[in-house]
């Protein structure tokens, strides 16, 4: 069987995106124990925690690093036996955005989990809290230079696009295959642009409450974590957008992968990710470096913990449902729950579910 350079690439991209994946899964695993036996996550446990009861606690929360790679992995097996490898490329990229927010929810959702297990350790806690005021508006946390960037590729490569149909007509039908394929792909870049934007939205809007004392040390930490996500997510975006312009720019060339492309286009995707992996360190560096000076895990203290709100809960606990609790995530008798009538809820279902109909209706 004759493979295609080009399917070279994508095998290898879809190839490094799981392995991204699965290193992030090695580390998460160790994460509870990142503070010593004394902490579970984010929450202090006594002695002997990890012997008893801690220890099935612990056992579920490594099950759970490998729902992500569960849940999509039939997906990726159809595309991968179909041979649709340009969308089981941008399919694994969505799996791993999908699953840093995935992640976040799992530790958010173990570490109360814990407080339940052990029971109510908050007396000596605060029992009141503050509630920034502080606008929380997507163009005050966006950087002008990249956004500039990202919009531009993505407009060069509708240019292009549009020219390259405007003479469609003239060329052979497999030029119009090529391009017909060309509009699959717009289709889903574009998407997962959505997809981040709707990530930063939610990051940037997440209702932050601050604590009554040490709220200067929150606030710095608060700011360093989001600040790194928020670069993480554009990052992405612009490798999104710059690779939609250089395979627009290859497939409307009518030219396909030929030799010379590849010269050029293997070398720049190599030092592209290159690039961003040392880009993504160096944020990585200095979120760390904050951390280390403010300790967050001891700010968790400063907080008081939080009620059981009223409500509907379902699905063993983990969902929830009130109209008029203006919380996307609220704490539950097993750990934290979604809370489905949040607008944000609404947002991201209303997104999957057309991630679903793209992934069924663009391969026919």
């Amino acid at each position: 069987m004759n493979v295609e350079p080009m399917d070279v690439v994508l095998i290898s991209s879809a190839t490094v995106t799981l392995a991204i994946r699965f290193m992030f899964v090695r580390w998460l695993w160790g994460l509870p124990l990142k503070n010593g036996e004394g902490f579970f996550l984010a929450q202090s446990v006594g002695p002997g925690f990890y012997q008893e009861s801690g220890a099935s606690l612990l056992q579920r929360y490594h099950r759970s690093l490998f729902l992500p790679l569960v849940l999509d992995a039939p997906l990726a097996i159809w595309l991968a036996a179909s041979q649709r490898l340009l969308l089981l490329s941008i399919e694994q990229w969505i799996a791993m955005l999908a699953s840093f927010v995935v992640y976040n929810v799992i530790a958010a959702h173990f570490s109360s989990r814990a407080t339940a297990v052990i029971g109510d350790q908050g007396a000596d806690r605060p029992t009141d809290l503050q509630l920034s005021m502080a606008p929380r508006r997507l163009r005050d946390h966006s950087n002008r230079l990249v956004e500039i960037a990202i919009w531009a590729s993505i407009l060069a490569a509708l240019i292009l696009l549009a020219a390259a149909y405007g003479t469609a007509d003239n060329h052979s039908e497999g030029r119009q295959d090529a391009l017909h394929e060309a509009e699959g792909i717009t289709i889903w870049f574009l998407y997962l642009e959505l997809g981040l934007i709707l990530l930063k939205v939610v990051f940037v809007r997440w209702r932050m409450a601050l604590p009554i004392r040490r709220t200067e040390d929150y606030k710095r930490w608060r700011s360093a974590w989001l600040s790194y996500h928020l670069k993480l997510f554009d990052s992405i975006r612009l490798m999104i957008a710059l690779l939609f312009l250089s395979g627009s720019a290859i497939k409307v060339g009518g030219h396909g992968w030929t030799r010379g492309t590849l010269i050029i286009a293997v070398p720049g995707l190599v030092v592209m990710v290159v690039v961003y992996i040392i880009y993504i360190a160096r944020e990585g560096r200095r979120l760390a470096t904050v951390q280390r000076e403010v300790k967050p895990i001891e700010l968790v203290k400063e907080f008081p913990l939080r009620p059981v709100p009223e409500g509907r809960f379902f699905g063993g606990g983990v969902l929830y449902f009130n109209r008029d609790n203006p919380v996307s995530i609220v704490r539950s008798a097993q750990g934290i729950a979604i809370n489905l009538a949040h607008p944000t809820i609404y947002a991201w279902v209303a997104y999957f579910i057309g991630l679903a109909a793209l992934s069924i209706w663009l391969p026919r």
